[in-house]
């Protein structure tokens, strides 16, 4: 990713836990309770949800629970690209969730188990030292584009664009919780951005 930066409108990113996975491969989630949503969930949802609306531009009205009752909640949709093995551009319709009563700081990519392009034989395995975060790249096209990258790759210069790298990184080496994953964002259009430690 050192080429082509220059076509980048913006990323958001997310580090991947492992409660992420289970949702990947449509395992229950973390609690005993069933479920087992299989989605990735974004904290400080209203720190990104201008980003969300760039990336995933597409009001759908879909019937949800809200206060105890079924009613009709804006969705956002949009389009997630990628190459197969054979170079070939491929994509689908991806969605994006609003926050619901129990979790209202939270938004969610849903499905995420049905995106081949989240696939994990595409994602590296993270260890100690070496994280791994999804990032929504889009382009000035407004096409996103999902990729995976691991934190050495980001600390390795010459991997990665060093403005994609330094932003990220100082994100990645704020303080925060040590149960809260790193969330942010950065758009080169007009310098916003967003961490989500300190």
């Amino acid at each position: 990713m050192a080429n082509g930066m220059g076509r980048v409108a913006r990323i958001l990113y997310k580090e991947i836990v492992a409660g992420d996975l289970r949702k990947i491969h449509a395992e229950s989630n973390d609690a005993d309770t069933g479920g087992g949503a299989r989605d990735f969930r974004f904290g400080s949802y209203p720190s990104i949800s201008a980003i969300v609306m760039r990336m995933f531009p597409n009001q759908v009205l879909e019937n949800r629970r809200r206060g105890g009752v079924t009613v009709p909640t804006t969705i956002y949709s949009g389009q997630f690209h990628w190459h197969d093995q054979a170079g070939h551009t491929l994509r689908a319709t991806s969605y994006f969730e609003p926050p619901t009563d129990a979790r209202r700081t939270e938004g969610r990519i849903a499905r995420v188990h049905e995106q081949p392009c989240l696939s994990t034989d595409l994602m590296p395995r993270s260890s100690e030292g070496n994280r791994v975060f999804l990032l929504l790249i889009q382009l000035l096209d407004d096409t996103v584009w999902p990729y995976y990258a691991e934190e050495r790759t980001l600390r390795t210069a010459g991997l990665w664009d060093p403005q994609v790298a330094q932003r990220m990184l100082h994100c990645i080496d704020a303080r925060r919780r040590s149960d809260q994953a790193v969330i942010g964002f950065f758009d080169f259009t007009n310098g916003d951005s967003y961490c989500n430690g300190r």
